[in-house]
């Protein structure tokens, strides 16, 4: 798939007219103008398929109507300044946006997202869409404050979203990319960038957002993360407190919700995995216990034979030999 073929796709379902402003073949500039008596104004777009498309939103209403938009599977931050506008994605999640507002939700592949205006409102708006990996890809990390989605064009994945009062820093920042003056030369680049600094301000809000780190599915999302962190650092794994400051939340909200996930405590969680770690070292071959001891993160052999006696009720050499 291409930028062409990604924004067709996107908009097939859509009242509004889809204009091309632009011939770049990476990334290409659209204007979406709604339908003729309906509302005065447009919609700005900035498509990239492999990168963050924006699109910037300002047109007043001269009669109710509603617009639809076909989901691909991706992340979309939306930064509503001003304006009504009830906000449907599928069946169960509706949303009425009528103050400042950043909201962040996920529309899964197939799932269409309707939204609803009012007459005589005039709205101003700024969204940001992304493909769950290109987080990954632009930031080397998957902010924590988000579930695990899965990636574009195989999602299941259910509807998610989250909203909260727009912080002034996102406001002042949206303000300047709404009231545009750059000199044309210079567009795409300014675009590009302040797309990225938005996406930052949101992500940094919402990594700060404890409610929003308090929904269940963000929770279960850290604790999956937790395990797959474990078990690729079993020799060296990350202290508990650090695992809480990457997550931004507290160590005891971690610690609970570990307990919670794990039944076992942190600490407990980590010698468990070690434990199974080493004896399928064992059931798999003839290491010799002074290094698989280190590859399970024990420094001494005794303290490793020890922790295994206590776990399993047998000593190394007895597990091997049987």
């Amino acid at each position: 798939m291409n930028t062409e073929d990604f924004v067709q796709r996107l908009v097939q379902q859509s009242a509004f007219h889809l204009q091309r402003t632009d011939k770049s073949k990476e990334g290409g500039n659209y204007r979406l103008v709604p339908p003729p008596g309906i509302a005065l104004g447009q919609v700005e777009c900035y498509y990239d398929y492999k990168n963050p498309s924006l699109t910037i939103r300002r047109f007043k209403t001269t009669s109710a109507f509603h617009d639809d938009e076909h989901g691909l599977g991706r992340i979309v931050f939306l930064l509503h300044l001003s304006g009504t506008r009830r906000l449907e994605l599928g069946s169960d999640v509706s949303h009425v946006l009528e103050r400042p507002t950043l909201a962040v939700y996920y529309q899964p592949v197939g799932v269409d997202k309707r939204s609803v205006w009012i007459s005589d409102t005039e709205e101003v708006s700024l969204t940001i869409g992304v493909w769950p990996e290109t987080l990954i890809s632009l930031y080397g990390f998957y902010p924590s404050c988000l579930p695990m989605f899965a990636e574009r064009e195989g999602s299941n994945s259910a509807v998610f979203w989250h909203s909260r009062p727009l912080p002034y820093t996102l406001i002042s920042a949206a303000k300047q990319l709404v009231s545009g003056g750059v000199h044309l030369s210079l567009a795409k680049n300014y675009l590009s960038i302040k797309s990225q600094e938005l996406l930052c301000l949101s992500l940094s809000t919402l990594m700060s957002d404890g409610e929003l780190h308090a929904k269940p599915d963000v929770a279960q999302s850290r604790t999956e993360s937790i395990k797959t962190i474990i078990d690729s650092n079993l020799k060296t794994p990350p202290s508990l407190l650090d695992l809480a400051t990457d997550f931004g939340i507290s160590v005891q909200e971690l610690s609970t919700e570990i307990r919670r996930s794990f039944g076992v405590s942190y600490l407990q969680y980590i010698t468990e995995r070690r434990m199974k770690r080493a004896m399928l070292l064992l059931e798999s071959g003839d290491t010799a216990l002074k290094r698989l001891a280190f590859e399970v993160g024990y420094q001494h052999t005794s303290n490793f034979c020890t922790a295994f006696k206590r776990h399993f009720g047998t000593t190394p050499k007895d597990a091997r030999v049987k």
